[in-house]
């Protein structure tokens, strides 16, 4: 488990220049990320815009929206791991289609973790109904999922 709080240190990392969010983006910023669920340490983090992504050097579906995100943890400001929005198909995965349709519910995505953003005090269902479904309370409003390591919360600072 230390590893992987470890990994996702690792791989959360920006500058701190780069936090300032530039007008109409609501997503950089500095957070404090707490872990949900388990006795891990919290830590902080920027969400900063980067530069749009090149669109001859993507797969066809993923060119139809090129901005993009980076994630840091401010401990490990070199290192940092790039987040695109999710594709519809992407929320209809999770059950979310008709809250992200209505507005409710952004997502950014880097492939073994994402970052979603919704009402503060939203309980937010992860996956199709049935005994696996499990959920979440999004107290701030902004939550995410690292693969294998488990769910956070992201408070804006």
């Amino acid at each position: 488990m230390r590893r992987l709080v470890a990994c996702l240190a690792c791989t959360l990392g920006v500058g701190l220049a780069a936090a300032a969010a530039p007008a109409g983006d609501s997503w950089s910023g500095h957070y404090g990320l707490q872990w949900l669920s388990v006795a891990q340490a919290g830590s902080r983090v920027v969400l900063a815009k980067a530069p749009d992504a090149d669109p001859g050097k993507l797969v066809e579906e993923l060119q139809s929206d090129l901005l993009r995100w980076t994630i840091a943890d401010v401990r490990t400001p070199t290192e940092t791991v790039k987040l695109r929005r999710f594709l519809a198909a992407e929320y209809e995965g999770f059950g979310w289609a008709a809250l992200h349709a209505a507005g409710r519910i952004e997502c950014l995505d880097a492939r073994h973790l994402f970052v979603c953003r919704t009402t503060p005090g939203t309980t937010v269902k992860i996956g199709r109904d049935g005994p696996q479904q499990e959920s979440l309370l999004a107290s701030t409003g902004v939550f995410g999922i690292v693969l294998h390591a488990g769910a956070f919360e992201l408070k804006k600072e």
